[in-house]
């Protein structure tokens, strides 16, 4: 029986506040050189995609734990968090940095290449802006976030290239969107101005590069047809809950379709959600939720995890993925794994 859980809407502080960088304690310096990203000389890229970690300074032990078992065992090229990094737990700007420092560490010290997008809880603290906040994230070494494209309250729309195994010339490429928070009592969409710049961007790729670049595109709310294509196109994972898309349908996805080069579209949102389906050769993913501090279902048969993809240089336009959870036998779960029960559920 599929589970419903009630959506109560978060709405920002209206203050600002100035925010000093230095002095913070166990925060990497910014670096001059970041990563690259490149198939690896087997001729493979794996991405971990972690999503709703949604906690404050003193981040629940059992993500942090989860989190480092999953990328031992999976070792990843690259780490994608999609967004409810931290919420308003956060109660200080010194808050909002420690939260963050927190879950930067299972990919700083593993020296392993990550990135992130916004979601509708990032922010809700009122104690940094999306933009400071994406600032700090960028202040780590292995992150290879940017401000990118902004647009009114969107920060943080970029791509990322992924290079071949033999040479600089990408074989592959990652959108990186914000999809916003609320709009008219429910969640928000991707703007015309953000599609508009992903459809400039995929152009002046194919211009450059004389093809068209496989990709895949994350960002956190999921899009209308997510519902179409469970129905319709069931691949894997479960659902146990509804979708909490927009009402709206700013047409991101047709406008996918018709450009030709994204291949999946993964989010987060929906913790209880970890399926992917297929619609109009479109993958469209979740990765569940990696954080105990908020609410999933009790009916999920692994419990809490991420989404892993392994790309081929070979055939980048081929998705093969799985998820890897905290109840996997691989991941040995008993000394880490606590189960919330129903009681614990906290809204999104």
């Amino acid at each position: 029986m599929k589970l419903k859980f009630c959506k109560t809407l978060c709405f920002l502080m209206s203050f600002s506040c100035i925010i000093i960088f230095s002095g913070m304690t166990n925060v990497k310096a910014a670096t001059s050189t970041k990563p690259t990203l490149a198939f690896d000389s087997s001729g493979n890229f794996k991405i971990v995609q972690f999503s709703d970690i949604q906690d404050g300074p003193n981040t629940n032990p059992n993500t942090l734990a989860l989190m480092n078992k999953i990328l031992d065992y999976e070792k990843p090229n690259l780490v994608i968090l999609t967004g409810d990094n931290i919420d308003g737990r956060c109660t200080s700007a010194a808050d909002v940095q420690k939260a963050i420092t927190n879950i930067a560490q299972p990919m700083e010290t593993r020296k392993i290449p990550w990135a992130i997008v916004f979601g509708n809880h990032d922010d809700e603290h009122g104690k940094m802006t999306k933009t400071q906040m994406m600032n700090f994230y960028m202040t780590f070494s292995c992150n290879l976030s940017q401000i990118g494209y902004k647009t009114y309250d969107r920060i943080g729309n970029y791509n990322l290239l992924v290079k071949s195994s033999k040479s600089t010339t990408p074989v592959f490429n990652i959108y990186m969107l914000d999809s916003g928070k609320y709009f008219s009592g429910g969640y928000d969409y991707i703007k015309t101005t953000q599609i508009d710049w992903y459809k400039k961007t995929a152009s002046s790729l194919k211009t450059k590069y004389g093809k068209t670049i496989p990709a895949f595109m994350f960002f956190h709310i999921p899009l209308p047809e997510y519902y179409t294509a469970f129905q319709t196109g069931y691949v894997d994972g479960e659902r146990y809950e509804t979708e909490c898309s927009p009402t709206f349908n700013s047409g991101l996805f047709s406008t996918v379709v018709k450009t030709g080069d994204v291949k999946g579209v993964f989010v987060g949102h929906d913790h209880a959600n970890t399926y992917s389906a297929n619609l109009n050769g479109i993958r469209l993913g979740y990765a569940g939720s990696v954080g105990y501090a908020t609410y999933t279902s009790s009916s999920l048969l692994r419990g809490r995890g991420a989404r892993v993809f392994q790309i081929s240089e070979a055939n980048p336009s081929s998705i093969n993925t799985w998820l890897r959870c905290a109840n996997d036998v691989e991941l040995n779960p008993t000394s880490i794994y606590t189960f919330l029960s129903s009681s614990a559920l906290s809204k999104k």
